[in-house]
């Protein structure tokens, strides 16, 4: 490395927004920096560069020793850094990683669900007698999770894409060592299998894009702001991330823009840190993003889904829950090949992708008035800070299909 290209910690800010802890930090650091002038232009290949954005802004890695020299360097700009963000559920009994190691599954059957059509999935179709789901063809949703087991005989004629983003260079693959990935792309889009003896999601006929943002047991939030510009160029309909942090860092917050002015439906995790009043996690506390609450069995919004700052009168802005969906002991597919039950506001975000995919309105902005709609005809009222209408617990309420 050349003489003074060093870097400046900024402080990591680990964000535990579920019953998920991070067990070991990381012992460098992510920053967003730019070249003031060509000698810096020479010298970014010194640096160990992870993602370009826009305006000649890339993310770095580096030591936290290294990191106090870089701000002092006059070839340099440093205009923010990346944070760790978490998953919105935790990776069940498989824990501690490596026993939910992952990554391929059985070519032939030898792992059956519980429940065909799990409760989450008759709720949003409104008919607990539902034996198979339907719908979705054609709309692309983007899963950036832990990646996902692809040949899942439930998953695999649904993947079209499957992309790493947590490596130095974008790459083709998507392990996934968590088992989360796996089971949020099933329940917006698991079709059964060929020989229709697995688990349904909400629109088995969609296309998922599965992208690797978090390893297993963070995501840097530099790697989901660079999957969210991906995604949008790639002619994603639908993003759906069941993760988050406390914070979102201007590139974060410019890819959601992109996103959404290259009209893509974003919709993430309202974060596992309630029930008090404004503990929404970003980006879902972002108004341009659709934040999904969790619900139990019972339709009650669970104790641990965080709450927004909803002020009752049926217009989603900053930190505000948006809609509430299945999100306790929801069983789907997992990175073995088979199925596992889990929770979290991470299980209700792709219940929300799913169903805006079955009822893709031609755009963006159309589906999230259209999620809208439907939520207000089934108002939650149950769990601490639900009330009729407008709420900080379960936003607009429950949406369901046609």
């Amino acid at each position: 490395m050349k003489k003074g290209i060093f870097v400046i910690i900024m402080g990591i800010i680990v964000l535990s927004i579920v019953a998920f802890a991070v067990d070991q930090q990381p012992e460098k650091v992510r920053l967003y920096v730019k070249a003031r002038d060509t000698i810096g232009m020479k010298s970014l290949s010194d640096l160990d560069l992870r993602h370009q954005f826009a305006h000649g802004v890339v993310s770095v890695e580096m030591s936290s020793t290294a990191a106090e020299q870089l701000a002092q360097n006059p070839h340099f700009e440093v205009v923010g850094e990346a944070t760790l963000w978490s998953l919105t559920a935790p990776p069940s009994s498989c824990s501690p990683w490596p026993a939910c190691k992952g990554g391929s599954a059985p070519a032939q059957r030898i792992f059956f669900p519980a429940d065909q059509t799990p409760w989450g999935i008759e709720v949003v179709y409104n008919n607990p007698a539902l034996t198979a789901t339907n719908g979705g063809a054609g709309v692309n949703v983007a899963v950036l999770d832990t990646g996902a087991t692809i040949n899942h005989l439930d998953l695999t004629r649904r993947v079209v894409q499957c992309k790493d983003f947590t490596k130095r260079k974008l790459s083709n693959g998507c392990t996934d060592e968590n088992g989360h990935g796996t089971h949020t792309a099933g329940t917006v889009a698991a079709d059964a299998g060929n020989d229709s003896q697995g688990i349904y999601g909400v629109a088995p006929n969609a296309n998922l894009f599965i992208y690797k943002v978090c390893g297993t047991q963070f995501c840097w939030s530099d790697d989901v702001a660079a999957a969210i510009n991906y995604a949008a160029n790639q002619g994603a309909d639908i993003i759906s991330m069941s993760l988050g942090g406390s914070s979102l860092a201007t590139i974060e917050k410019n890819a959601i823009d992109y996103a959404v002015a290259n009209d893509v439906l974003v919709i993430a995790a309202a974060g596992n840190s309630g029930p008090n009043v404004d503990t929404i996690n970003y980006p879902a506390a972002y108004e341009k993003v659709v934040a999904v609450a969790a619900l139990d069995s019972s339709l009650s919004v669970t104790s641990w889904s965080s709450r927004g700052s909803n002020d009752g009168d049926s217009v989603i802005e900053e930190r505000e829950v948006e809609i509430a969906l299945p999100g306790a002991a929801v069983e789907s597919t997992w990175n073995d090949g088979g199925y596992r039950v889990i929770s979290g506001t991470s299980m209700a975000t792709p219940h929300a992708s799913g169903l805006a995919a079955r009822h893709w309105q031609g755009s963006a902005a159309l589906t999230r008035t259209w999620l809208q709609t439907r939520a207000a005809l089934l108002d939650i009222t149950a769990g601490q800070y639900a009330a009729a209408g407008d709420d900080p617990a379960s936003g607009l309420g429950l949406p369901t299909v046609e």
